[in-house]
């Protein structure tokens, strides 16, 4: 009989124990997206010049422009000149390899254009590698500039494309800062040979002359940085997200508008940023060209970004001007952009 209570107690205890018991079984999602930054385009641009320009060879003095018609009457020698309609501002052109644009850590190549050529052949106006929408869905892995023109008179640039993270600040209402950096530098060299192109130095005399100047010196170079950028919570695509719901698009508004001088002047409707630094030299040191805040505790984080560097020969403007230089010279340029999820949100100018 004792045996037959334990049991059942035992049971009873059993059955308690079973009764009593609970769990659960949670699932959660991560959502993962950084940002990425790329070289995606690049232009070039003949600037003419009204002035044609005249000197007695190996001197500085000027002369007057005469054909053999002359001759009989003048007896001048050695009057050496640029010429009118073309000379002193063509023969420039960009040269550009790119790729399609692969993410973070994607070291796979597709879509590889070797060797494209854009020409500048119309005065006042850009030849681009690639157009600015279809730039997005490239990266360019080497460019080079390569000016013939009998004048230092070219205007070049540069677009580096910023894709912000995929991730749903504004819609969440999330604070976010982003400040932004940008500046430039040039290397100056004398070419004595074939150049292996990015991340090659072969056949460069660093630092370079041409008979004690540099080639920034004798161009008169300058650099100017344009920015805009295309929001969250601003224009028509709200969310990181396209306006189909699709993530992992390049949709975005992020262009700029241009003036007269064919320069950034503004953003293209919908984008609602524009920055852009005065001209500096780029000849003495580097040029901090902007360094704001583009976003400071506000859920309209940056959805997409472009930044533009315009460096530009202005020595044709100079009232004596040089004619470029025959012997092989030039300047490694370098661009900085830097994009940074900051922690604390205060004004940096």
């Amino acid at each position: 009989m004792k045996m037959k209570t334990f049991l059942a107690a035992l049971a009873i205890m059993g059955m308690s124990m079973t009764a009593n018991a609970i769990s659960l079984r949670y699932k959660f999602k991560v959502f993962s997206s950084g940002p990425n930054i790329y070289a995606c385009n690049a232009g070039i641009m003949a600037q003419a010049s009204n002035k044609r320009v005249c000197y007695y060879q190996g001197t500085n003095q000027t002369c007057t422009p005469d054909d053999c018609s002359t001759t009989g009457a003048k007896c001048d020698s050695s009057c050496l000149c640029s010429s009118t309609g073309g000379g002193d501002y063509l023969m420039n052109y960009g040269k550009v390899t790119s790729q399609d644009w692969k993410d973070n850590g994607d070291t796979s190549v597709t879509g590889q254009v070797k060797d494209s050529s854009f020409r500048a052949a119309s005065a006042g106006s850009w030849s681009q590698a690639l157009t600015d929408s279809a730039s997005w869905g490239k990266r360019i892995t080497d460019l080079s500039f390569n000016l013939g023109s009998e004048l230092y008179s070219a205007r070049y640039f540069v677009d580096i494309c910023y894709r912000g993270p995929q991730i749903e600040y504004f819609e969440d209402n999330v604070a976010s800062n982003f400040s932004l950096k940008a500046q430039s530098f040039a290397t100056d060299f004398l070419s004595n040979g074939p150049n292996g192109g990015e991340n090659n130095r072969d056949g460069l005399v660093i630092p370079g002359t041409v008979d004690g100047k540099k080639y920034t010196e004798l161009s008169g170079l300058t650099v100017q940085a344009f920015v805009t950028c295309d929001f969250q919570g601003v224009g028509s695509f709200k969310m990181a997200r396209n306006n189909s719901n699709a993530y992992n698009t390049a949709d975005n508004e992020a262009g700029f508008t241009l003036g007269s001088n064919q320069l950034p002047n503004g953003a293209t409707e919908g984008s609602g940023s524009f920055w852009s630094s005065s001209a500096k030299s780029v000849n003495a040191s580097v040029a901090d060209l902007l360094n704001p805040w583009i976003v400071s505790n506000s859920s309209k984080a940056p959805r997409f970004c472009k930044i533009r560097y315009v460096f530009s020969e202005t020595d044709y403007l100079a009232t004596l001007p040089n004619l470029r230089k025959w012997q092989r010279h030039g300047a490694e340029m370098c661009t900085y952009t830097e994009i940074n999820e900051d922690a604390v949100s205060e004004s940096l100018n």
